[in-house]
């Protein structure tokens, strides 16, 4: 009896794709030819750290409570982070819906909690905002950047400035470093691992809509009572 050849080939050997498989292929496959990762990542990086140099270069004689300030609009735009994080990117609103589906049923269902990393730089366009996105929080911002500029001080707008585009650049870069391969220096710093881990919870799917909204510096997550402290879902 002459049995069947078996070629054991590993490009030959065929299993059917997870739904994560075939989400991150789909999603893969819709990039445009002429994205660029890298390109995505410092567009905004640039644009942000610009606008922060120019905004330290306009302070002058800078008083006490005016340096007050920098804490308190951080604190605030942490629980902004929060807000959005928790009401924008896991609940559908019109006409802010786009945001949901690219976090929600794309985001979370390609990066688990046990598997959370990019398997090549084309996935930077999984984690990161859109590359406009820094330059669209600038320019919904400049109300803000003006009403402190006329009836504070042009101190207050500048330290404004420099705190809400850092705030974004910062986002980015430490969202980033959360998915990165574990073997990645930058992924084996401990602050970064300590922080990976609490933005590994919140991509927990049984907690992701409750929990650890945070994605830089968990004191939104404090403050709100989401920092999830039980066992975690096996």
């Amino acid at each position: 009896m002459t049995g069947a050849k078996v070629d054991t080939k590993p490009w030959e050997v065929t299993q059917p794709l997870t739904k994560r498989d075939r989400l991150r292929g789909e999603v893969l496959e819709r990039t445009p030819a002429w994205y660029s990762p890298w390109v995505h990542l410092a567009f905004p990086s640039l644009f942000g750290l610009s606008f922060i140099a120019l905004a330290l270069s306009r302070l002058h004689d800078v008083s006490w409570y005016e340096w007050a300030f920098v804490p308190i609009v951080l604190a605030l735009l942490n629980v902004n982070e929060w807000h959005i994080h928790r009401n924008i990117l896991h609940r559908r609103h019109w006409p802010l819906e786009v945001l949901f589906w690219r976090h929600t049923p794309e985001h979370h269902v390609i990066f688990v909690r046990d598997d959370m990393a990019m398997r090549s730089t084309k996935e930077f366009r999984l984690v990161l905002i859109p590359a406009y996105g820094i330059v669209a929080i600038f320019v919904t911002t400049l109300p803000i950047t003006a009403a402190l500029w006329y009836f504070v001080s042009h101190n207050v707008a500048a330290l404004w400035v420099a705190c809400s585009m850092g705030y974004v650049v910062s986002y980015e870069w430490l969202h980033l470093s959360y998915h990165l391969p574990a073997t990645n220096p930058i992924a084996r710093n401990r602050v970064i691992t300590a922080l990976r881990r609490q933005h590994a919870v919140h991509h927990t799917p049984e907690l992701m809509q409750r929990w650890n909204f945070n994605v830089t510096v968990p004191f939104g997550d404090w403050l709100l009572g989401t920092t999830y402290r039980g066992p975690l879902p096996r």
